[in-house]
């Protein structure tokens, strides 16, 4: 692998940080870690070696965090201000010194959730339709710009990865918690595809795409899995005894599919709705506390209740419509969007990335499961005296 200076922008987070600890012991790389806050940095500070804290909204900056860059990793997160501002920074700066790579991080999510059948190739159809504030509209976003600058040229590598695993994971720890707390539940017994990469191989193949050819650092989209064909039933086999559960909830799809609309959809206007909104007890007591419109709302009162208890009743009811009889809601108590995720039913396929960085993933998905699991008993302690309490508090 050839020398060169490497930033890495949003080096505190889970691929920045595990992409930092790996190219710092590669032979010939001046390896610089940017970072916005030193909040999640621990895992980089604990190495003893200066971090460099910069607002990529900053171009003085950021221009100067990049001073004799050869190559640039983006693994940068966050609000619009971050991911649409930032980057548009990011580009300029990168483009302006000279730099030789760039390698950026996009995401499954810009195919839409759930994603058309044929986004199991990079060519498939993406998510117009999202909107920019979304995680995947961003995403989406980001990547037309990249491919831009690519087309300027800036030479620049994007990679498309699904959920992240391996040590570390955050995504791992929530589906464990989420088992735990049973705020999980499986759909068609777990049979749907899980697309997933260890960070280690997501890694693996940034640092492939460093010193990939140019002619393949056009901006366009290549996804990176652990190439195997994972069901949400292997994930859930893998995590279910750290969760320390015996059952696992189940959800039918049609229910879980019709919640996910409903929650999807916006309510349209109507007077009825706005009338009762404005009468309902949230909103009277809200402008109660004008002292005029107070005094409304009780001389209204008394008027209705001077016409009698059944002209009340009816005017009541008229507003408000019939008090519903709750039913007990099958769904109680679940993440829906975790759950929602085995509603997108495509395996992404890694044929793209292995051809153009000429590589093979490094870590499978038993393997990478197993790391995770003892880099969990590890770091929380499980099998210990003190895991009972921490289990009990995590649970509460």
């Amino acid at each position: 692998m050839s020398a060169g200076r490497l930033v890495i922008l949003g080096a505190s987070g889970f691929v920045g940080t595990t992409l930092a600890e790996r190219m710092r012991v590669r032979p010939g790389w001046d390896v610089v870690p940017v970072i916005h806050s030193a909040g999640s940095a621990w895992r980089l500070a604990r190495h003893g070696r200066p971090l460099l804290q910069v607002d990529i909204g900053d171009r003085a900056a950021l221009r100067a965090a990049l001073q004799g860059a050869t190559h640039v990793v983006n693994c940068t997160r966050g609000g619009a201000d971050v991911m649409i501002d930032g980057l548009k920074n990011m580009l300029a700066e990168c483009q302006a010194a000279g730099v030789k790579k760039f390698v950026h991080l996009s995401s499954v999510m810009v195919y839409g959730d759930p994603p058309a059948p044929a986004s199991e190739h990079e060519d498939g159809p993406v998510d117009d339709k999202q909107s920019i504030e979304t995680y995947g509209g961003m995403k989406l976003e980001q990547d037309r710009m990249v491919e831009r600058a690519a087309s300027q040229g800036l030479a620049s590598v994007v990679l498309c990865p699904p959920n992240i695993s391996g040590p570390y994971s955050l995504y791992l720890c929530g589906i464990i918690d989420a088992l735990r707390k049973r705020s999980f539940a499986l759909l068609d017994d777990g049979a749907t595809p899980c697309n997933v990469v260890d960070v280690r191989t997501l890694c693996a193949a940034i640092e492939a795409g460093l010193t990939a050819d140019l002619s393949i650092a056009d901006g366009k989209r290549m996804f990176v899995t652990d190439g195997e064909a994972v069901t949400w039933r292997s994930v859930v086999d893998e995590l279910q005894g750290l969760a320390e559960v015996d059952e696992v909830r189940r959800v039918a799809r049609e229910l879980l599919a019709a919640r996910v609309r409903q929650q999807q959809a916006v309510p349209a206007a109507s007077v009825s709705r706005t009338l009762k909104h404005l009468v309902s007890s949230d909103v009277r007591t809200a402008l109660r506390k004008d002292p005029l419109l107070a005094r409304i709302d009780r001389v209204a009162r008394a008027g209705v209740a001077r016409m009698g208890s059944n002209i009340e009743g009816r005017v009541r009811r008229g507003i408000e419509g019939v008090t519903p009889i709750p039913r007990i809601d099958p769904l109680a108590g679940l993440q829906i969007g975790l759950c929602a995720q085995q509603l997108r039913g495509v395996t992404h396929r890694d044929d793209r990335v292995r051809k153009a960085l000429g590589y093979e993933p490094p870590i499978g998905f038993r393997t990478s499961m197993a790391d995770f699991r003892r880099w969990y008993a590890s770091f929380f302690g499980t099998g210990s005296r003190e895991w009972a309490l921490a289990r009990h508090l995590s649970v509460g």
